[in-house]
């Protein structure tokens, strides 16, 4: 049996909007537990406790990895005949 083109498109098709459609039901039925519900992200936010404020770590010099660079203007040079 062959398989004409068509038939290989509309194959992929179906398979492609069955697990879309698969994946939006079981997100849909499972939301909850996916995305937490309101309730658990408030509780959640009344055990939180600052026990000392936000330091930043120390600062570090930066080194430079590559050689210097000559700082002398040697100039150009146009010459018109």
């Amino acid at each position: 049996m062959e398989i004409s083109a068509l038939d290989f498109f509309l194959i992929n098709l179906l398979s492609y909007i069955g697990g879309l459609g698969t994946g939006l039901l079981v997100c849909c039925r499972h939301k909850d537990k996916f995305f937490g519900g309101s309730e658990s992200t408030e509780r959640g936010l009344d055990n939180i406790q600052v026990t000392q404020p936000y330091s930043p770590p120390p600062h570090a010099d930066v080194i430079a990895t590559a050689p210097p660079t000559e700082t002398v203007n040697k100039g150009v040079r146009i010459t018109l005949e």
